[in-house]
């Protein structure tokens, strides 16, 4: 790779954004390696000319890089080793994106490595406040999410610090500590971390969004009452759509749309190219998504909801898409990734 042209890379970086709207498998690993050469042939090379070539490409690699753990987790199968990763190299880029902040911060938590969680999700914090109009701000739940784990983080580590000094004082025998007590803050954590779980999930249908537990939700998506809705569901492994208690599997790409679908038609409103522009990689020489490229993916997404008697789900319009309304839904996804 080191050893094309700019033009030769560009030509590359064009095939792949075609591959990876056609969803094949290697595509999206391989289209972040060529902007990735790009962004340092052009950073190195600054010129009039290339100003907005760099402008362009560091966008496009930044948006790869932040929604990277979706296909590493559905599409390659892989742990969030390569997330986090992917994640350190948008802040390499992009030093306030808010979302990389939060789930670096996340995955720190999870690892018990809170001090370093702290430091993540204080930076969330203060990227979401200087950046409001980012495409990478916090989601409201998200916002709340975080001043939480930021707060389970802090005690966590005021937690640990008193149970050393408490140990201290046994060894020195300082009545002056007899009096410590670590017991609320522990409450304090439970509290909170059992708030993050029964709030892990957000849900959403035609008339009501609401916050549920994982195992609520699965409960929810198994009961009777359900089985008149679609349901759109963002497991941690997969995408599937479920219907009367059938159930397809989906792409990423195809879950997205179909969750745009679901969306718009919760506020009224037709779906067009351009309102799920930003989910595909390749345009055409206007810019906009190729008129083909968007067909296929409709086409592909229909067949998978023809499995399931809903062919007609989706309705072609003279001036855009319509989700089938008669048909109650449900989009099911976990907060830190809607």
């Amino acid at each position: 790779m080191r050893n094309m042209s700019l033009k030769e890379l560009f030509d590359l970086k064009e095939e792949l954004q075609i591959a990876k709207d056609e969803e094949k498998g290697v595509s999206l690993p391989a289209l972040i390696g060529v902007e990735e050469e790009l962004l340092r042939r052009l950073s190195r090379d600054k010129d009039d000319e290339n100003s907005d070539h760099l402008a362009k490409v560091q966008s496009d690699l930044i948006n790869h890089l932040v929604y990277y753990g979706s296909y590493l987790k559905t599409v390659y199968k892989k742990d969030h080793l390569d997330d986090q990763k992917s994640l350190a190299k948008v802040l390499k880029y992009d030093r306030g994106n808010a979302l990389a902040y939060y789930r670096l911060g996340i995955y720190a938590y999870q690892r018990k490595y809170y001090v370093t969680a702290a430091v993540h999700f204080n930076n969330a914090l203060k990227s979401h406040e200087r950046n409001p109009h980012s495409p990478y701000r916090l989601s409201a739940q998200q916002h709340y999410h975080t001043l939480l784990y930021l707060t389970n983080s802090s005690l966590k580590v005021a937690t640990e610090t008193g149970e050393e000094t408490r140990k201290l004082k046994e060894q020195i025998e300082e009545k002056s500590l007899a009096n410590l007590d670590v017991v609320p803050l522990h409450e304090h954590i439970r509290q909170n971390e059992t708030y993050i779980e029964n709030h892990a999930f957000i849900v959403i249908s035609q008339s009501s969004v609401k916050m549920a537990s994982k195992e609520e939700c699965e409960e929810q998506i198994t009961s009777e009452e359900m089985k008149p809705y679609l349901i759109l569901y963002f497991s941690d492994q997969q995408q599937s759509v479920i219907f009367q208690k059938k159930e397809v599997l989906i792409t990423v790409l195809q879950a997205n749309v179909l969750k745009r679908f679901l969306l718009y038609s919760r506020e009224g409103k037709l779906v067009t190219k351009k309102d799920v522009a930003d989910l595909f990689a390749s345009r055409d020489q206007s810019g906009e998504i190729a008129e083909d490229m968007y067909k296929q993916v409709l086409k592909r997404l229909k067949g998978k909801l023809a499995e399931l008697d809903l062919a007609h789900t989706i309705i072609q319009q003279e001036e855009g898409d319509l989700y089938d309304t008669a048909i109650p839904f449900l989009c099911i996804q976990r907060t830190e990734e809607f």
